[in-house]
């Protein structure tokens, strides 16, 4: 883009009254969720259905308010971590799937979009995000598709032994043909999506409850303390004893 379309657009935007009145637009677009932050990880705005999942009417609310007020602590730490990947690199992070605990204790499936945010020197000085959630039932009849029930089937049953081959027939679908829709509606596969529950769910029991590590890990679907550590570690950047110090 040349010097003047350059300036013309800033000259624009540094005319508007409140640059955050762009954020509106974003309250007319069904399931879609916009919030940005402060690089202390403070809310600055959300759209109207981020502030409604999160039990906000207003923006004034939540603004000055952090991840670790709003989620649980060991969902918040991820959270903010992950916006500190876009601050300190400067660069977007662009369709990540997210497993988010409702307010049933289900899990729903996210795919998130994070940028960083700069001022007028170029320094980055907080983040944008904006999510929309994937919807499980197919769209001519309404009921849950082969995906919507192979992810029921896993939150139900992520607790014990389940292959990619018996998710697939109960579902009705070859372990290739699974595989393939997983990566075009999540981006990733079955067997991803399964570990990120167990995951989930023993960060949850870390957080919650005083249970042995070894105990975790069985209730949660792994073979044993180590499987569970390497796994853990390798998806929280510490392990299960860190993590729980970290948030008790």
């Amino acid at each position: 883009m040349d010097t003047e379309k350059l300036q013309l657009r800033a000259n624009f935007f540094a005319s508007l009254d409140d640059p955050a009145t762009l954020m509106r637009l974003l309250d007319f677009l069904p399931n879609v969720y916009a919030y940005a932050k402060n690089s202390n990880g403070q809310f600055v705005a959300g759209n109207r259905s981020w502030l409604k999942m999160r039990g906000f009417t207003s923006v004034d609310e939540v603004t000055g308010k952090t991840d670790r007020e709003l989620h649980p602590l060991y969902w918040a730490l991820q959270y903010q971590e992950e916006d500190r990947r876009v601050i300190d690199s400067g660069c977007e992070l662009a369709e990540q799937v997210w497993l988010v605990p409702s307010g049933d204790g289900k899990l729903s499936t996210f795919i998130s979009t994070k940028i960083p945010l700069r001022d007028k020197s170029g320094a980055v000085i907080g983040i944008a995000g904006v999510m929309y959630s994937t919807d499980n039932n197919d769209a001519s009849t309404g009921q849950p598709d082969p995906i919507g029930r192979a992810t029921t089937l896993i939150a139900r049953r992520y607790g014990g032994p389940l292959s990619v081959a018996e998710i697939a027939k109960a579902v009705g679908l070859s372990s290739s043909q699974l595989n393939r829709r997983f990566r075009t509606k999540f981006q990733i596969p079955p067997s991803e999506y399964l570990q990120r529950v167990r995951i989930h769910q023993a960060s949850r029991l870390l957080t919650e409850t005083d249970a042995p590590i070894s105990e975790v890990a069985l209730d949660t679907g792994f073979f044993d303390q180590a499987h569970l550590t390497r796994t853990f570690r390798r998806w929280m950047g510490m392990t299960p004893t860190e993590f729980r110090r970290s948030v008790k």
